[in-house]
């Protein structure tokens, strides 16, 4: 063997014994149940008296969980609350799919935190709802949705989006690492 070829092979045998050319996204499996980032504190707050249900879609490589409130099952007030942690071992949450998913919202994607970007959105009433919409991503690879619709009252509650962007900061830090 030659000199350049066995330092090819050792090198090789460097790289993959501390792990570089290996995927280093989490399973699907590995993400946290997003209802743990709802407090009981908060739910009385954005939620009175509603439960919040998990779900999930997961798959090998690719794969989310969700945490839904519904606030009509137990308060006077009529709306929803989801959020939602998701992983993608192919990194389809590009840049072109967070400008797409902040421009659905009508916001700026900015680089300021939570995550590597994000972007969210507070509409005042509209004749139909109230809502907060916030989107977080760490690389590629992870993203954060927080949803708050509300149709009854036809204000956010005091310090909801202060709450709410704390869940998505939470959210972020829920990820795998």
């Amino acid at each position: 063997m030659t000199r350049s070829a066995a330092a090819i092979v050792v090198t090789g045998a460097l790289l993959a014994v501390a792990g570089c050319g290996t995927d280093e996204t989490a399973t699907p499996d590995e993400l946290r149940d997003p209802c743990a980032l709802l407090p009981a504190d908060l739910l009385t707050r954005l939620a009175p008296g509603a439960s919040p249900s998990a779900s999930a879609n997961l798959g090998d490589r690719s794969g989310s969980r969700e945490c839904a409130v519904d606030l009509t099952s137990g308060t006077a007030m009529r709306g929803d609350l989801a959020v939602t942690v998701a992983v993608d071992a192919e990194g389809m949450y590009d840049d072109r799919w967070r400008r797409d998913r902040c421009a659905r919202i009508g916001s700026d994607l900015t680089g300021d935190g939570p995550g590597d970007n994000s972007c969210v959105a507070v509409r005042p009433w509209d004749g139909g709802e109230t809502r907060f919409d916030g989107w977080a991503w760490r690389g590629d690879r992870y993203e954060v949705r927080v949803a708050y619709q509300v149709v009854e009252p036809k204000t956010l509650p005091a310090g909801a989006e202060a709450d709410l962007r704390g869940v998505l900061a939470a959210g972020v830090d829920s990820l795998p690492s």
